[in-house]
């Protein structure tokens, strides 16, 4: 693996998104990412497969790619010495457990510091480890309806009967990586690790600063996307600010060079008094344009505003390629997959995907072996056991 954490072990404990998302962008630095499971698996490897797929599913392989697959159980005595005998040579521990399950099983954070002082303990719930709902089950929907964010999305959509897209796993998730990069930078100045906790819905609060302006400030923040000739685009109006000259432009563009000089257009105070005016003028020209025409236009003026593309029109957009956002990744069962590639880019310690997500228990022999000196007869006769 290459990338700026090349050389950080993770022991991999997450499942379904939430935790995974954080180990992926871990595993995109280059870190090494045992991802641990036990029986058939991370139910998250099917989920919404139709049951006769035969190979996992697309958030699974994005989510898991670069890590190497284990399986131990961690009932099994043996196999919870083998966990615990990883943790000694592993930098980080992470889990998204339900709140006691690690204490039970005595690999906690309390009981795993005693084993690796220098270990980083991140884990991240529904609501944490405290407080009234500490011990409620949650997922991604839960999480949008009581941080607010489906309310939120209702009010902008003017819907109530609406399915939200929400960000709750992603953003604990990232929340979570942060957390652990934190940890090992202190760790490096002090020695010592510490435990890293993450709750989703107070994650998925910190993604949403134009929600509580909207709520504090009673104000509305952008506009709605508007109806092109050929889709939506989208532009606000509201802050259409541009100078005087770049407005004259527009208002030839839109076929309207009166306006360059009308009282009521000419000025940015002008536009700004008079906003459902400008609205009007530019909602009516975008409804007789395609979107590429308003692109051309509008992106030469330095104006934010951008194309709603669908997502097969943002794989195919020549910038994303330009950038070779996306790459074509080899896997036994799906075949060539095509994932988002690492986002966050390094000059000197290049981040790339260079493995696909593991089968069930794909790299048993090569971990056990290199880190526990365990021979291929070993792993088997652990496995028949019951402790893998």
């Amino acid at each position: 693996m290459t990338g700026p954490l090349t050389g950080v072990r993770v022991l991999d404990l997450t499942h379904v998104l939430n935790g995974p998302f954080c180990t992926m962008i871990l595993a995109h630095m280059g870190a090494e990412v045992l991802k641990v499971e036990v029986g058939e698996g991370d139910r998250y490897r099917r989920i919404w497969m139709e049951p006769d797929a035969g190979r996992d599913g697309y958030e699974f392989l994005m989510v898991n790619a670069n890590k190497k697959g284990i399986t131990i159980n961690l009932k099994h005595p043996k196999g919870k010495k083998l966990f615990k005998d990883l943790a000694a040579q592993c930098d980080v521990v992470a889990e998204n457990f339900t709140v006691g399950v690690m204490d039970r099983l005595g690999l906690g954070y309390e009981d795993l510091k005693k084993i690796n002082p220098r270990i980083i303990y991140a884990s991240t719930k529904g609501y944490g480890e405290s407080g009234p709902y500490q011990h409620v089950r949650a997922n991604a929907g839960t999480i949008n309806a009581i941080s607010g964010w489906t309310w939120c999305a209702q009010q902008m959509a003017g819907i109530d009967e609406l399915h939200t897209m929400g960000i709750g796993d992603e953003a604990a998730g990232v929340s979570l990586c942060l957390g652990t990069l934190a940890a090992l930078y202190a760790r490096e100045q002090t020695g010592v690790g510490q435990k890293v906790e993450v709750a989703m819905q107070e994650a998925l609060l910190g993604f949403m600063v134009s929600s509580f302006h909207r709520h504090f400030e009673k104000q509305s923040v952008g506009g709605l996307p508007k109806k092109c000739a050929d889709g939506y685009y989208a532009l606000s109006t509201n802050n259409l600010e541009m100078s005087d000259e770049n407005w004259a432009t527009l208002a030839s563009a839109m076929d309207r060079p009166e306006l360059a000089s009308d009282p009521a257009y000419a000025t940015a105070s002008a536009r700004r008094r008079n906003r459902h005016g400008v609205d009007e003028v530019v909602s009516g020209w975008l409804a007789r344009k395609t979107r590429q025409e308003v692109w051309d236009v509008l992106s030469s003026l330095g104006l934010s505003s951008a194309p709603v593309l669908s997502l097969g029109e943002v794989i195919e957009d020549r910038h994303i390629k330009a950038r070779e956002a996306f790459v074509d990744v080899e896997h036994p069962q799906a075949g060539s997959v095509k994932l988002l590639a690492p986002w966050v880019r390094f000059s000197e310690t290049p981040s790339r995907i260079e493995r696909p997500s593991p089968l069930v228990g794909q790299h048993n022999e090569e971990v056990f072996g290199k880190l526990l000196g365990l021979s291929p007869d070993d792993v088997r006769t652990l496995a028949e056991e019951g402790a893998i």
